[in-house]
């Protein structure tokens, strides 16, 4: 039962029992008042003659009592109604703490477990039965509970890896500016090329982490326009033309006309990095197809391998930062692993969806919907 229900109940009994009780204690009160007026005025037993009518003279009816004796018997009767009135206010109370502490208790254990999460016990949980609402806040809060520690447990290891991967270069940078400085390797263009190379590939992860957390704060600015997503892709493919050709990867297009409502700079980048995941997993020989429709109120581009497909066990972690399905990747030869959850993170600005899946003929797809 829900709360209201149970406290409309509880207040219906107790006034009941309250009445009850007030009612029976006065009743017999009263009943021993008259009893022992009647004895006092000789009455007892005496049968009292119908109103209006005269009792017969001599008959052994002595007229009215005097007008003390009744007097004394209504003070009796209003202080007996008042002491039943009291007792039944004391029986009321007693009954409404009892359902007003068992009430409570919940809500003290949701308090006492609020303030033990709040002081560090991020294993606090509440422990309540029940569908009312305080069942239900209670389950909100364990809900809420764990997704907070789930989300600390990815920031620890979002640290932990912004750490890996920040150390490789700065260590390679390090270590060659070292031997420059010892004299054991030439300042040659050659060597200056790489350190220059390990620099702008930090400068690229810290802008894709500025990128990200802007996301995750919604303040990603994004300038809207009239964008046809098909020339678009196919801008992106021309570009990636001599990188396919040098791995031996055909590029194919499958495109029909279909115009969005998005920033042109920012649907740039996830085309551009869902092509560049689908050449780093795709073997030589394979082919690549990028192809876009209408499907609805939403524009639809797909891009899709014929590599070997992504594991089951990693689709769910596919858009996560710094995740590589293949754990035996480095840096160098699986990315930063930043480039998809960049593409999730600009498809969602934009109000649409991106997801994965495997190709029942082999090969991986990844599918993007943006409102048209």
């Amino acid at each position: 039962m829900r709360i209201t229900g149970r406290l409309i109940l509880s207040f219906v009994l107790v006034a009941l029992f309250a009445a009850g009780i007030s009612a029976i204690l006065g009743n017999r009160a009263a009943q021993g008042n008259i009893q022992r007026f009647l004895r006092e005025q000789g009455l007892e037993g005496t049968e009292m003659p119908p109103p209006g009518m005269r009792h017969p003279p001599g008959e052994g009816f002595r007229g009215p009592p005097p007008l003390r004796d009744r007097e004394a018997l209504l003070e009796r009767l209003r202080t007996s109604q008042a002491q039943s009135a009291l007792l039944a206010l004391g029986a009321a109370l007693l009954v409404g703490g009892l359902l007003a502490y068992r009430f409570v208790r919940p809500i003290r254990q949701l308090t006492e477990v609020n303030r033990r999460y709040a002081h560090g016990d991020r294993g606090a949980r509440v422990n309540l039965h029940g569908n009312d609402e305080l069942a239900e806040l209670g389950a909100a809060f364990n809900h809420l509970a764990d997704r907070l520690s789930a989300e600390q447990e990815r920031q620890k290891q979002l640290l932990a890896d912004i750490a890996h991967e920040l150390r490789t270069p700065l260590t390679v940078m390090r270590g060659e500016l070292e031997s420059m400085q010892d004299g054991l390797m030439e300042k040659s263009p050659e060597n200056l090329g790489r350190l220059i190379e390990e620099v702008d590939l930090l400068t690229r992860l810290v802008q894709d982490l500025r990128l990200l957390t802007i996301a995750d704060a919604g303040a990603l600015e994004l300038h809207p326009a009239p964008v046809n997503l098909g020339d678009l892709a196919q801008e992106v493919m021309t570009a990636f033309n001599s990188k396919a050709e040098a791995k031996g990867i055909r590029l194919d297009w499958d495109a029909r006309p279909i115009t969005v409502q998005a920033d042109r700079d920012r649907l740039t980048q996830v085309v551009y990095n869902l092509l560049e995941n689908a050449l780093r997993h795709t073997p030589a020989g394979g082919s690549i197809t990028v192809s876009t429709r209408p499907e609805g109120q939403q524009g639809v581009l797909e891009v899709a391998d014929t590599g070997p497909g992504i594991p089951q066990a990693d689709l769910p972690h596919l858009f996560e930062r710094f995740y590589r399905a293949d754990k035996a990747r480095s840096r160098e030869t699986g990315g930063s692993g930043l480039g998809l959850a960049i593409a999730k993170a600009l498809v969602e600005a934009h109000g649409g969806q991106i997801a994965a899946q495997n190709r029942p003929e082999g090969g991986a797809v990844f599918t993007v919907r943006l409102p048209v």
